[in-house]
């Protein structure tokens, strides 16, 4: 089942806006990792930091407003 125009303009917003919401108010938790940090280097454990935080956060600003979006244009009524 391919997607409509639509869908796929409604799924690009979503993507648009949750990923630069994400960038726009990212504020990384202080994490005292010092094996890691001397391992990898202070600016590879920040992005570490940050895809984590992508990816635990995805469920909730990416994952259920793209299902809503696709669900929306198909049925009478759509819930999350």
């Amino acid at each position: 089942m391919a997607l409509s125009v639509e869908q796929i303009k409604n799924v690009e917003i979503v993507l648009k806006n949750s990923l630069r919401n994400k960038f726009q108010n990212y504020n990384p938790e202080p994490a005292s990792m010092p094996f890691h940090t001397r391992l990898l280097g202070e600016d590879r454990m920040a992005l570490f930091s940050f895809i984590h935080s992508l990816n635990t956060n995805f469920g909730i600003t990416i994952f259920k407003p793209v299902a809503l979006a696709i669900a929306s244009t198909t049925f009478k009524e759509a819930k999350t």
